[in-house]
């Protein structure tokens, strides 16, 4: 078997219980949804907006290849509707919305619908959280009609199934950027159905400077961490190298160029598993 696919579903395995705890605490941030009930408001508390802070460590490359394989697991498990904004998009507000909506109807797919096509309308012309919400209703109305979804998952039988949005390094977005959008989508809950899930290469003190106590009061927030680096390098080692199917044995003093760069430099797998390519 060739390194690449080896190490790609070595990856998987050590992402696999993550994966499912978030599994688990989305599909039970919004109950109310699976049960087709319109009547969210009363089962909100508070306007607290389910959010998942997810530690991933320091190891910066890493990151694009986690969160793109859990949009893929919560795509197959959650919801079709998941979203990725990094903070070079969003210097403000304005931008942050008009990134969101772009990308969240772009998870529906009809071609001939005129309600799509009313939708990329919407997109040149009006990036509000009010339009958002008038966008959502209608889709998930006619969802079981008249739109095709990217993907027809066990959530599509759902009514109303949650939207997720994943902030890619949570650190690199500008406190007010967030507080005005977390403040906004806290008082549309009743009607827009947010998760927000928090990539953070720090520590979860970086929400409270981040955000002002007014604000972080409208998150419901659970903490999920990643396996530490060095434990990503040690299953490596034992999984990869140190078994009779890997096709060659690396010297001594090569690995431990390769175990330095990791430690003292990137911290990344990736670039690990390059070296040894």
């Amino acid at each position: 078997m060739a390194t690449s696919s080896v190490s790609k579903q070595l990856q998987e395995e050590l992402n696999e219980n993550l994966f499912d705890n978030l599994v688990d605490f989305l599909q039970k941030s919004h109950p109310e949804f699976q049960k087709n009930s319109r009547d969210w408001g009363s089962q909100m508390k508070f306007r607290e907006i389910p959010t998942a802070a997810l530690i991933l460590g320091v190891n910066v490359t890493d990151h694009d290849v986690i969160l793109r394989s859990l949009t893929e697991t919560l795509q197959n498990n959650v919801t079709p509707y998941v979203v990725s904004l990094q903070a070079k998009d969003c210097p403000d507000v304005k931008h942050f919305l008009q990134k969101f909506t772009s990308q969240l109807m772009d998870c529906c797919v009809d071609r001939h619908s005129k309600e799509v096509t009313s939708g990329k309308a919407l997109k040149k012309t009006n990036y509000s959280m009010d339009s958002l919400c008038s966008w959502y209703s209608a889709v998930t109305q006619k969802a079981d009609h008249k739109v095709t979804i990217k993907k027809r998952t066990a959530s599509g039988h759902w009514r109303s199934p949650p939207v997720v949005l994943i902030l890619k390094s949570m650190e690199s977005f500008t406190s007010k950027v967030l507080q005005d959008f977390i403040t906004i989508s806290s008082q549309h809950l009743h009607e827009f159905p947010l998760i927000l899930i928090f990539g953070i290469a720090t520590s979860p003190v970086i929400i409270h400077r981040l955000l002002p106590h007014s604000v972080s009061s409208l998150l419901c927030v659970e903490l999920f961490q990643s396996l530490s680096c060095e434990q990503h390098l040690t299953v490596v080692l034992d999984k990869l190298l140190l078994t009779p199917q890997f096709p060659f044995k690396l010297s001594k003093k090569a690995l431990q160029v390769l175990t330095n760069i990791f430690l003292y430099h990137d911290f990344s797998i990736q670039s690990f598993i390059k070296g040894i390519k």
